[in-house]
């Protein structure tokens, strides 16, 4: 066994000691190594690893130190500094990741485009449709909005419109056709369907839909989600008895 392999296997035994007593006592015994001859049996000499540990431990009155304590105390303090510093990263990190997962400002602003008041229509084929809301960012960043996903089964033919930034919740134009853009925070935009009732994509039988939330897709960041906004009131369309699609 080399002096620095005997040096290493000592540190092993006192290596729940406080870092610096620890350091101290290698650095005596790396002297007292360093003044053997090259070829000295250590273990002959100065007994195992082990042995010599303890007859350290019992010359300086030291006692076995256990617990989470002990365990950071045995560490060289630049060490337990930085992986402090590398946990609390970690740590910010994953809740800087878990709020932007869950980060979603958009809500709805108050005014609606509804193609008739009392909230239902009747279908008819070809008939002129429009329908939408005005939608604010409620939160303190910026998103990009990128598109109206149209609502499962709507009996729809046409293309989604945009206002520019409202400055009320209020319905105003002029409008032109939906492209994505960035909302700030507090601003307002009205986004809105805009084309005909056309069964033909979907084949809708006679009876009812019901449009209870207005669908829009956002990015944050590197997050990109559907957000399902309440309609306060909802959509209903309604389908004539006997009503067959064309």
């Amino acid at each position: 066994m080399t002096s620095a392999e005997y040096l290493r296997s000592v540190g092993y035994w006192l290596r729940d000691l406080p870092w610096g007593m620890r350091r101290d006592l290698l650095e005596e015994l790396r002297d007292h190594l360093n003044e053997l001859p090259g070829d000295t049996d250590l273990q002959g000499r100065l007994g195992s690893p082990e042995e010599y540990a303890a007859d350290l431990r019992s010359a300086a009155g030291l006692r076995r130190r256990r617990g989470v304590g002990a365990f950071l105390r045995a560490r060289r303090p630049r060490t337990v500094i930085l992986t402090a510093l590398a946990l609390t990263a970690t740590g910010l990190a994953i809740g800087g990741v878990l709020w932007v997962q869950s980060y979603q400002p958009l809500g709805f602003a108050g005014g609606s485009l509804n193609p008739v008041a009392e909230g239902s229509v009747v279908f008819r084929q070809g008939r002129p449709f429009q329908f939408g809301i005005t939608i604010e960012n409620t939160g303190r960043f910026t998103v990009r909005v990128l598109g109206v996903p149209e609502p499962l089964g709507l009996p729809f033919s046409g293309r989604v419109m945009m206002s520019g930034e409202q400055g009320d919740p209020g319905v105003h134009g002029p409008y032109t056709r939906f492209h994505p853009f960035d909302l700030g925070p507090g601003r307002v935009r009205l986004l809105f369907y805009k084309g005909v009732l056309d069964c033909r994509p979907h084949g809708r039988p006679a009876g009812s839909l019901g449009l209870l939330d207005f669908p829009v897709r956002f990015s944050f960041l590197w997050r990109t989600a559907t957000v399902m906004i309440p309609l306060n009131p909802g959509l209903a369309i309604v389908f004539p008895k006997g009503f067959r699609c064309p």
